[in-house]
């Protein structure tokens, strides 16, 4: 057995956001967390994300960049003044194909937990843990409904995708 510190400097996670006309990406914080191995599984964990750290990448013009940010910041998302973490706790993973873990556990946003299940590359070392992977998050499922087509009719390029990706590399030292 081993307990891993994530290293939140030289972690990372980035996202995206598809709209009819486009997307948009950005990048968050993880304030901290760990990940606890036995046998090359991983079998619990918890990574906290800083909520207040959501950046955007992809929009250069001050106005429409500052804009958006107070939009995802705000009730309409995620609230980060009220929820200014969300955090994944992992429950267990199992091996798949290709040396990859399929990785099962609890996410909360916004103080909404629902289940998810993922698959991640994990490399664990004597001191170090590598991992890289995605999750694919229905944001409707924690009450972020804004230009949402399950909420709103007739919202035709306005229209915002309900599922957003998180794509992560975590570095991790015992």
């Amino acid at each position: 057995m081993a307990i891993f510190k994530i290293q939140t400097a030289s972690s990372t996670v980035n996202w995206t956001g598809k709209k009819v006309l486009g997307l948009h990406t950005g990048g968050i914080n993880i304030a901290n967390g760990f990940i606890e191995t036995t046998d090359n599984l991983i079998k619990s964990g918890e990574i906290q994300i800083d909520m207040t750290s959501i950046v955007i990448t992809d929009i250069e013009d001050k106005k429409t960049h500052d804009d958006f940010l107070g939009h995802l910041k705000n009730d309409d998302f995620f609230a980060v003044d009220k929820f200014k973490i969300a955090k994944l706790v992992i429950s267990g993973s199992k091996k798949t194909e290709n040396n990859k873990l399929k990785i099962d556990g609890t996410l909360t946003i916004k103080d909404i937990s629902h289940p998810v299940s993922f698959i991640a590359s994990v490399e664990i070392f004597t001191d170090f843990l590598h991992s890289l992977g995605e999750i694919i998050i229905d944001r409707t499922m924690y009450n972020i409904r804004y230009g949402s087509g399950k909420f709103i009719d007739n919202l035709g390029d306005k229209l915002i995708h309900d599922e957003f990706v998180l794509q992560f590399k975590l570095i991790g030292q015992v």
